[in-house]
Formats: C-alpha cells, structure tokens, sequence
C-alpha cells in the first residue's frame, strides 16, 4: 500500500528504521498493546531544546576546524521562555584560541575529540549545553520535555524522540504500532538503562504513513514509576502536537519547540557578521604569527 507523509522531504525521512542487533524487551503485557491515555491536567511543563550553527569553517596546516554558534533553552507556556543561553564555540585539533573581537564576539575554544569530526563535535556541544539548562530548570521544579533522547535522569523528565530511527521493537510488534489511535500509547519497553513508550498524537487517515503523529517517549528510573509517568505524559502532551499549516515538521515537532527553535536562532545573531568577526579573528592571528608570537597566545 502506497502512503504520504506529511513531513517535508528537505527534513530527512522521520520513518527511516534501522534494525538493532538486541531490540528492547517489552514488559508491561506479554505481547504490545495498545493502551488509551487519561485526560488529566498539566502540570507547569518546559520543552527544552537546543540549536546549532556552523559559522566558519577554518583550516590548520589541513585539518579542518569550526566556528560556531549553540543556543539552548526553553518554552514555558503561558510564561514565554525561560533559560535561553547563547554561546560561541571554536572547535579545533591543535592548542589555538580565537582572539575577541570589538562589538562582544567571542568564542570558548573545544577541542575536537579524535573520534568525531567538527560538525558532530558542534552537536555534542549543542547537547551539553541542553543538559546545562534542563539541570538548572529541574532544580527550578519544572517538569521537562526534552527534545531528542534522554541522556541522564533527571526529576520529572521525559525524552521526546520525533524521528524515528532505530527500530527498538522486533518486526511484528514494530508493525503493530501503526494500529495506534490518536492518544493511545503503546505496552511500555526496556533497553539499557531506559523506559519508553509510543505515543499517536493525531489522527491519521489511510493515505498517511502507518506511522503518522508517532513520537517515542523515555524515562529513566524505576519500572512502576516510569510507568505511570510515561501514562500521565501521554495524556496531555497530544495537546502540544504540531500544526501542519504552520511547521512542516507537523505533527511531531511541538508548538512551544517549534517556537522555541526560531527564539533560539533569532538569538543567534546574524551569520554574516559572525563571519565577518571569524575573518577579523584570523587575520589577527596572521598579524602575530608575522610578528613571532605562539598563535595560542593571541586570545
């Protein structure tokens, strides 16, 4: 049977399943079901994301290097926004240092690890700096959705995964989750140290992908109470899907992300003056390297 999907291509395919070697083991029934979610109130919740963007690319003695831009924070509904850091990064092999330039342009250097290249290292980066905002927020008593998978526990936490990319369920049970209805969750799983579920947070017709609207949810803890958790979660987060007019990620990008991923751009400022800055910086560096001084000692 032929589907669409109402993701825009230029997004990658959300649907685009890898097998795993060991799939996650499914515990809450003998065999996955599906299992309707209550309707219960919100509690004061902070979608936390984060952005990144490769600004410069720059180049020592042939290895590639980068200048760069994370942003982090969240959206609070009905408050607005809440913890948003913007910060410049310079990625690179070799003990260097970008020097600050006039108008507030400056860059924290990070070494790229030796197994990662410069854009995957700018990721990392991005993700650290998330989990900087998540800890401080949960301190502060929100309850968190975070964008992506959850890389630590955290009080009052939930993992969003949008794309679906690793295919945690064997075959059968896999294809069982296209028999989602809109607001029912999926039998609760286990892999590693993690507890998830799948959750249909729209209606999807014949012509859609079996998989429309399917978001993964993942909480870390003990089995009884990411159980009920993950079913409380489920109940209101539907409410926060996507608008198909509005995001081209619809619905599985959430309104307040989707708001908070244009805030956290709009923060970073404008890339072609951070490119401007970059060469400023460099051609500072070529000025003390004509005049004998270690470019790590420029900053």
């Amino acid at each position: 049977m032929i589907s669409v999907s109402e993701w825009v291509p230029s997004y990658g395919d959300p649907h685009q399943l890898e097998d795993e070697q060991e799939y996650a083991r499914v515990w809450e029934h003998e065999q996955l079901q599906a299992v309707d979610t209550p309707v219960c109130s919100r509690p004061q919740v902070a979608f936390v994301d984060g952005v990144r963007r490769a600004e410069a690319l720059l180049y020592l003695d042939q290895v590639t290097a980068v200048a760069g831009v994370l942003a982090a924070g969240a959206a609070v509904p009905g408050l607005g926004y809440a913890g948003i850091r913007v910060e410049r990064v310079f990625l690179r092999a070799a003990e260097i240092s970008l020097p600050a330039q006039s108008g507030g342009w400056n860059w924290r250097s990070l070494l790229i690890p030796g197994d990662l290249n410069a854009e995957l290292a700018l990721q990392r980066a991005m993700r650290e700096l998330e989990a900087e905002v998540a800890t401080e927020l949960a301190r502060e008593g929100y309850t968190l959705v975070l964008d992506g998978p959850l890389q630590s526990a955290l009080p009052r936490a939930v993992g969003y995964v949008k794309t679906q990319q690793r295919s945690l369920l064997p075959p059968e049970q896999n294809a069982a989750l296209g028999n989602l209805n809109a607001g029912q969750r999926s039998s609760l799983f286990a892999w590693g140290s993690k507890h998830g579920c799948y959750v249909r947070l729209t209606k999807h017709s014949r012509h859609q992908h079996p998989y429309h609207g399917l978001v993964r949810l993942e909480a870390m803890g003990e089995a009884e109470q990411c159980r009920a958790w993950l079913h409380e979660v489920a109940g209101w987060l539907p409410a926060f899907a996507g608008v198909a007019h509005i995001d081209p990620r619809a619905p599985q990008n959430l309104q307040p992300i989707a708001g908070l991923e244009k805030e956290l751009r709009r923060r970073c400022g404008d890339p072609g003056l951070a490119l401007r800055a970059v060469r400023q910086a460099v051609a500072q560096l070529q000025r003390n390297e004509r005049q004998g001084n270690p470019w790590n000692e420029s900053a």
